[in-house]
């Protein structure tokens, strides 16, 4: 906890006092420093893994995949091919193509990568995939975030956490932090993903810690 955030605190803007909320693929932490207290610190099991346990058992989706399709609903978000020459995101917008799509991808629910779209092995619809999908994180993240912030936060009280700074590989999903963001406005909290060192988003920030932690103690030798 004392590592995560003090890799937090290089992000620029950020400054005491610090709560972080760190999701990683197999626990949910939260930690918080105040000016001349110690860290408090949580640490409670169940994060990205078992969302995408949850994804893969509600939909039916095939287990051990090479391309482990439950991660990659997790990931990245829904479109269906409508034509030859666009598609409807899962928000209804509609994109438009100058050139053809594959022609196996008609008709097809489709995933957003970043490599293009990429078919999903399912008769669900886009609707369902999405429900399910964030029905998994509000299940997993969200309830663990607000029960680790208020196991750290003073008093108990969530509602006296003024700022949190989110962290972890799952900082990187592309609508949980707007999630956590709507979960924590009802408690008067600030919601931001951590951008380490400046560069780096939301990974790395124990690591970057630790760091530093080491030339702070070759200093004071």
């Amino acid at each position: 906890a004392n590592m995560a955030i003090l890799g937090t605190l290089t992000t620029p803007g950020i400054d005491v006092p610090l709560a972080i909320l760190d999701l990683g693929a197999g626990s949910t932490d939260a930690a918080v420093l105040q000016k001349g207290e110690p860290v408090r610190s949580m640490h409670l099991a169940g994060a990205g893994d078992m969302v995408t346990l949850l994804i893969q058992r509600e939909l039916d989706l095939p287990a051990g995949t090479e391309s482990d399709v439950a991660e990659q609903i997790k990931r990245f978000p829904l479109a269906k091919v409508e034509s030859l020459f666009h598609i409807r995101h899962e928000d209804n917008t509609v994109r438009f193509f100058k050139e053809p799509l594959d022609p196996r991808l008609f008709g097809r629910v489709a995933l957003i990568t970043r490599d293009g779209l990429t078919p999903i092995p399912t008769n669900h619809t886009v609707e369902r995939i999405r429900t399910v999908r964030r029905e998994a994180k509000r299940k997993v993240f969200l309830r663990n975030s607000l029960r680790a912030l208020s196991c750290v936060a003073p008093g108990g009280n969530i509602r006296l956490i003024d700022f949190v700074a989110i962290v972890g590989g799952s900082g990187q999903d592309f609508e949980l932090s707007q999630m956590l963001m709507e979960e924590l406005a009802g408690y008067g909290i600030v919601v931001g993903t951590a951008n380490i060192r400046g560069q780096l988003g939301p990974v790395n920030a124990v690591a970057t810690g630790l760091v530093l932690s080491y030339f702070e103690q070759q200093k004071a030798r």
